[in-house]
């Protein structure tokens, strides 16, 4: 388990910090869509590649506090779900190589049609996972629908 004392106030302390975490990616991501799609467009390629690079720092952030607090709390309470936590950590890895091939391919491909449409497909797994990972979190810290 890792030292964040959010873990010390109970499964729904520590849930409430995780949704948090949740809508300030969901907020950043938000913020791209609408930069690269919205009328201005006035989003430059370095600052672009600058806010994907924070996005990717929040990202780094909150997935090791999902996998060294979270995830060993629920196998911890039942160690029949660590597969499943396995799992989820694969994803964030998968995840992670998405955004990290975001910023690469940024730097020699600019902000094209193509580059927004594999942005599109980073933005849908993301929420694919965020709702996967919800479920599976509430399940495993017991706590009861929203």
């Amino acid at each position: 388990m890792s030292d964040n004392t959010y873990l010390t106030g109970g499964n729904k302390s520590f849930y409430l910090h995780f949704a948090f975490e949740h809508e300030g990616l969901d907020c950043a991501i938000h913020d791209l869509q609408r930069s690269l799609r919205g009328p201005t467009k006035g989003l430059t390629t370095p600052q672009l590649s600058l806010r994907l690079v924070q996005l990717h720092e929040l990202m780094t952030k909150h997935f090791r506090e999902e996998e060294e607090g979270c995830f060993d709390e629920i196998c911890a309470q039942h160690p029949h779900m660590c597969p499943a936590t396995r799992k989820m950590e694969t994803t964030h890895r998968n995840l992670m190589q998405q955004i990290d091939s975001l910023i690469d391919t940024l730097e020699a491909d600019k902000i094209s049609e193509n580059w927004k449409e594999q942005f599109d497909k980073f933005v849908t797994a993301m929420k694919e996972h965020e709702e996967e990972e919800k479920a599976f979190v509430r399940r495993g810290l017991e706590l009861s629908e929203e």
